[in-house]
């Protein structure tokens, strides 16, 4: 009995631990054979690989993420308990660790290890040997049942021989490997450009500009970037954070602290001056440094009973989801400011949380409640300004601009360390209370497909940028450069144009336009599955083995295209995840999992937290046992 898993990043991990821990009871008294196939070592993969600068931090705590399931995750396998990163980390600085054959630990990890604590953001480096050590003691806990076999190599094809079996074709001339089961987890693959991004290099290499196209920024190399000159920068998201890092620390600046406690950037010379914006023009919030003091919520806008109110058919999100969300984000936040900070209420807050608890919340009592108790201007949740901060501003000269910009900057920064602002994190409680609603309600098919065009995505990237920001460390740091004229602020809705020789931006917030000799795209490229630059999948496409998947109402009226490749949605049955072919049958030896397949589009993209019942391990279990299934299945019927 052989699989094959391709890819052994975080997910293939992931996949190889539940099929190990699955085995004893999927497929007794077998021996299992699995191929694990990706170019990159395993457990780190491509993203996660430690040949990366180890001034790019992770973006989870160290006491939150793991790669083990506990008790709270619902599945049908067994728990096979392990530790967190930091966990793992504190083995590592006191000796305690157990390396499994094949692991290997870096010398930078043992000194990180020994100052790590949980709330410590960790190198990639450190991550990415966290990962491999979970690879390695998976292969070891699997011994002797299943044998894991590692390749180094990229999987280029794969055919279908008779009986079900596949053929997994290698490039570079290594020999092909055959499988009963193949598993797809290839993560992030090489998207092809867009017809900007082509137009933009073309333009580049005629008139010998640098443009670094979207990607992720461990692929990037930033040697051609000039030090002393402007360079645009398009992107303010995560990638945007590590590109600032590569070129301002990256090339020997440092921060230090002034007499008030103040982080100061000392330039070395050697960075680019950052001219940034993007289509929201601010970065993303920070990561919040506390913990929730009052009630988390829900407070009840998105039951099931609010739900049912609206009728048994699709639902609009915008005109029918939205407003239910925003009242449990804005009752949330407003509860934790009553709650945890009644001195900054004008009026008794046992007063104010009883008439927030039965506002009317179709008229005009939310207003006349805040007007009349919410002390503070900055104490007021605003969630169009908050989504769209830059929206309706216009300012005189860049440098009006750029001081509004420190401004708001310090504010993120403030928020994010200071209880005092703990309001904040009351509301992005309760919009992790309504994302997990939306999660169930597109179970159960509920949302209406055309909210998938606009409506949907809007809310997921609203989601994105109060909550996968920087640690807030990083936002100190971007404040510092700022200050320091190492990063200029361009505004929202920032359009690039390539004319004259040159790159030239500018935003609908001020009337300049930059010009610059170099051009980065410091964001993710889209990653849609008719996008794909990956040879393995391409000819999967090309040959109709694989398809689109679309987003369709229970009554099959309008759909959507997702972007991602469909997968069986069939849950109570072993077809769940299966690869769907272009005519729509699930193909019986082929599974697939990740960010490119359906069923993951509502996911955070984040690593797993311990105690969360996250989705990921979940996924990966029900896959790793239908696939063992289908292996045990096929051997019988082999056998007959």
């Amino acid at each position: 009995m052989t699989m094959a898993i391709i890819g052994a990043g975080p997910r293939g991990t992931s996949l190889l631990e539940r099929l190990i821990a699955n085995a004893a009871e999927c497929a007794p008294d077998r021996t299992i054979d699995i191929h694990v196939i990706d170019p990159y070592p395993p457990g780190g993969g491509r993203i996660w690989r430690s040949q990366q600068s180890p001034l790019l931090w992770m973006n989870t705590t160290s006491g939150d993420c793991t790669m083990f399931i506990d008790e709270t995750v619902e599945c049908e396998g067994p728990v096979v308990s392990g530790p967190t990163l930091n966990e793992w980390a504190q083995d590592v600085a006191t000796g305690r660790l157990s390396s499994p054959p094949g692991f290997q630990l870096a010398s930078s990890t043992s000194a990180e290890a020994g100052r790590m604590q949980e709330s410590w953001y960790t190198t990639r480096r450190t991550q990415s040997d966290y990962l491999s050590w979970v690879f390695w003691q998976s292969v070891k806990n699997g011994m002797p049942q299943v044998q894991v076999h590692s390749h180094v190599g990229r999987a280029v094809d794969v055919h279908d021989l008779p009986l079900g079996r596949q053929r997994v074709i290698m490039a570079d001339g290594l020999p092909s490997l055959d499988a009963d089961i193949v598993l797809f987890a290839p993560g992030n693959v090489d998207i092809a450009p867009n017809a900007a991004e082509v137009r933009l290099t073309e333009y580049a290499q005629a008139h010998d500009l640098c443009y670094l196209p979207s990607g992720s920024t461990v692929d990037h190399s930033f040697d051609r970037i000039p030090a002393g000159e402007p360079v645009i920068v398009r992107g303010l998201g995560l990638c945007f954070i590590d590109t600032a890092v590569l070129l301002t620390s990256g090339r020997g600046g440092t921060f230090h602290r002034d007499g008030s406690g103040e982080l100061r950037y000392e330039p070395s010379g050697n960075e680019p001056v950052l001219y940034v914006g993007s289509r929201r023009g601010v970065p993303y919030w920070s990561k919040v440094h506390y913990s929730l003091a009052g009630s988390p919520g829900p407070f009840g806008h998105l039951d099931t009973t609010a739900v049912a109110a609206l009728g048994d058919r699709p639902l609009d999100f915008a005109m029918e989801i939205w407003p239910l969300m925003v009242r449990e984000v804005i009752h949330a936040g407003y509860r934790e400011l009553a709650e945890s900070h009644p001195e900054l209420l004008d009026i008794d807050a046992r007063e104010f949380i009883n008439r927030l608890d039965t506002l009317d919340w179709d008229g005009l009592a939310l207003k006349e409640l805040i007007d009349q108790a919410v002390r503070y201007d900055e104490d007021r949740i605003e969630l169009d300004e908050t989504a769209h901060p830059l929206a309706g501003r216009h300012f005189p000269d860049l440098d009006t601009l750029q001081k509004w910009m420190i401004d708001f900057i310090a504010a993120g920064v403030r928020r994010g360390q200071d209880p005092r602002y703990s309001a904040s994190l009351g509301m992005l409680h309760g919009l992790s209370n309504a994302f997990s609603r939306l999660v169930e309600l597109v179970d159960e098919k509920r949302i209406a497909p055309s909210s998938w065009e606009h409506d949907v995505p809007a809310f997921l990237d609203l989601c994105r940028f109060l909550t996968s920001g920087p640690p807030g460390p990083r936002l100190e740091e971007l404040l510092a450069l700022t200050r320091a004229g190492v990063v200029r602020f361009l505004g929202s809705e920032m359009t690039v144009t390539a004319d004259e020789g040159l790159f030239h931006a500018r935003s609908c917030n001020v009337n300049v336009s930059i010009t610059a000799r170099s051009l980065i795209e410091a964001r993710l490229p889209e990653r849609t599955m008719l996008r794909v630059d990956d040879p393995l999948l391409r000819k999967l496409i090309q040959r109709d083995e694989i398809r689109e998947g679309l987003h369709s109402s229970p009554d099959d009226g309008d759909r959507y295209p997702t972007g991602l490749i469909d997968t069986a949605s069939l849950i109570d049955t072993d077809s769940l995840n299966r690869l769907n072919r272009a005519d729509g049958t699930p193909h019986e030896s082929r599974f697939g999992a990740g960010a490119l397949f359906s069923g993951t589009v509502l996911t955070s993209g984040r690593f797993p937290s311990p105690q969360s019942n996250d989705g990921f391990f979940r996924q990966n279990d029900i896959i790793a046992r239908a696939a063992l299934h289908e292996l045990c299945r096929r051997e019988a019927t082999t056998d007959v």
